[in-house]
């Protein structure tokens, strides 16, 4: 298997490891503060990377993770503040809504690469980001499961996860994928306990599936998924990636149809359609 096939085998992988880390978010924050859950849900994902660095990579990562601090800061305070973000627009928006508005990520990292790394920016582009655009406003329209404020904390998870991608892409290149997904994981960890003392959001009766849930969010989300993303840029450009990524929100959406018994209603369908194709069309555009 050559590098582009591993690449897309990644990125496929991380897709379905993702769908279901949204689902398991949904059981967490339905049960228990949004704050509280971020630091069980890091928490796990940290003790499996510490048990990996340890095992099986004989603690090197440790000394890696030591000389490259200021990256792991960055990466894991920009990923803080959207996993914060990520999980009060699942508790407010649900699951179809957060997946087809997250999406919107990719629009913010072509946008901050035209910004920040002087992107071009071709009017093909900018027709891709005018049809996700319209794709919230169906979505917002006539739905009762989302409000205005919901989609603003959406968009604001997925700005930060726009940065986070973005510095990934560049320290990946000097940082191990899973180095780098396990040092995330540990300073998002870190930042959550502060946050969830400081702001007096730990609760002591947790009910005891909350644990299984965190567990599975941590392995699915932080663990497996960002250790396979990670890997997949390493393999293949970010632009194919985030392309074949764009499955995410339709495997959310029959998950939660068979978990929770959810429906997609045509205006989710249809303003989620919108959203993805927008943003397939950006993504060609740029053609990373």
């Amino acid at each position: 298997m050559n590098d582009e096939q591993k690449g897309i085998l990644f990125t496929i992988l991380t897709s379905i490891s993702l769908a279901l880390n949204l689902i398991f978010g949904k059981f967490v924050v339905n049960s228990i503060s949004v704050e509280l859950g971020n630091t069980l849900w890091f928490m796990f994902a940290s003790i499996l990377y510490i048990i990996l660095f340890v095992f099986a990579r004989k603690g090197k990562d440790f000394r890696v993770i030591l000389e490259k601090k200021k990256e792991m800061i960055v990466i894991g305070f920009l990923s803080f503040i959207g996993s914060m973000f990520w999980m009060y627009g699942i508790l407010y928006a649900g699951t179809n809504n957060m997946a087809f508005v997250f999406e919107f990520n990719v629009v913010f990292t072509v946008l901050l690469g035209v910004i920040f790394l002087k992107d071009r920016f071709r009017k093909i582009e900018v027709i891709g980001v005018l049809i996700a655009i319209f794709g919230i406003f169906i979505l917002a329209y006539d739905n009762i499961e989302i409000s205005i404020l919901s989609i603003v904390i959406i968009l604001i998870a997925a700005l930060f996860n726009a940065l986070s991608n973005l510095v990934s892409k560049i320290f990946v290149r000097k940082i191990n994928p899973v180095t780098l997904a396990g040092g995330r994981a540990i300073f998002i960890f870190l930042l959550s306990l502060g946050y969830a003392l400081v702001t007096n959001r730990v609760q002591a009766n947790i009910p005891s599936m909350v644990f299984l849930y965190a567990f599975l969010g941590g392995v699915t989300g932080a663990f497996v998924g960002f250790s396979l993303f990670y890997k997949a840029l390493e393999k293949i450009k970010i632009s194919k990636v985030m392309t074949i990524r764009t499955i995410e929100p339709f495997l959310v959406v029959v998950l939660s149809f068979f978990i929770f018994f959810m429906i997609p209603t045509q205006t989710q369908l249809l303003g989620g359609f919108l959203i993805i194709v927008g943003v397939i069309i950006l993504i060609l555009g740029k053609g990373d």
